[in-house]
């Protein structure tokens, strides 16, 4: 399973393009600070429910104390950390409701952006996933994740991206990291990986025969099962 994890995780820092060298690649180095500590926090580094010693992390990055808290601060209004008075900071637990509630609303918008732009995603589009979703399979055929959790990424932009509706587009994007931070849960054995790759390349053969009802069917029934490997793994994940 650390084998998975380290997959994900490497992923998931060039997907979000979050850096470890501090001050090269962001405006100003408390921007860059909060950015690195919000990757450590999606890609489970520091586990959810995890105490967050500010000073330890300081000391990590070579950077002032000030400036992890105040990353932390931010973190804390994006819900991804929680304050507890003369405790400190701590990671935000994976709780059962808060799976439900984001993969609720994850169904509602991404259903809704399914239907509008099966019929209109470009060939070239579909080209381009033909051989993400070909260079997945010969990775999980050496059980590695990584062109799988590609292959993911990349249909669910594609159709997203294609659906023609900005608003619905941007509001999809904001739970992003919501998705990223339990999707370490969700695809952390390769058994459920190779399974999500062929409920990924069901929804991708609907969506190139662009059959619209399918397509949306699928999808909601690949929410509901990624919310499901969730809710009963996060504990074990978390605290194995």
């Amino acid at each position: 399973m650390d084998k998975i994890k380290r997959n994900i995780s490497r992923y998931v820092n060039n997907e979000y393009k979050f850096s470890e060298k501090l001050g090269q690649k962001y405006k100003n180095l408390g921007d860059e600070v909060y950015e690195t500590v919000k990757n450590k926090i999606i890609n489970h580094e520091i586990k959810p429910g995890e105490r967050i010693i500010d000073k330890n992390l300081a000391e990590q990055l070579g950077v002032s104390r000030s400036l992890v808290r105040q990353a932390l601060t931010i973190l804390e209004k994006e819900d991804l950390v929680t304050s507890v008075p003369r405790s400190g900071f701590y990671v935000k637990e994976i709780k059962e409701r808060d799976v439900v509630e984001i993969y609720e609303i994850r169904k509602i918008l991404e259903k809704a952006a399914t239907e509008k732009a099966v019929p209109n995603i470009p060939e070239k589009d579909i080209a381009k996933l033909n051989t993400i979703f070909e260079n997945a399979k010969k990775d999980l055929d050496k059980d590695k994740v990584v062109e799988f959790i590609k292959a993911d990424s990349e249909l669910h932009k594609v159709i997203i991206n294609n659906c023609g509706n900005q608003r619905l587009i941007k509001l999809i994007n904001s739970y992003n990291t919501y998705i990223a931070f339990y999707r370490v849960v969700d695809l952390s054995r390769v058994e459920r990986a190779k399974e999500a790759y062929f409920e990924h390349l069901e929804i991708f053969n609907a969506v190139k025969e662009r059959d619209v009802e399918l397509t949306v069917e699928l999808m909601a029934k690949h929410i509901d099962n990624a919310k499901n490997i969730i809710i009963d793994n996060f504990y074990e994940y978390t605290y194995k």
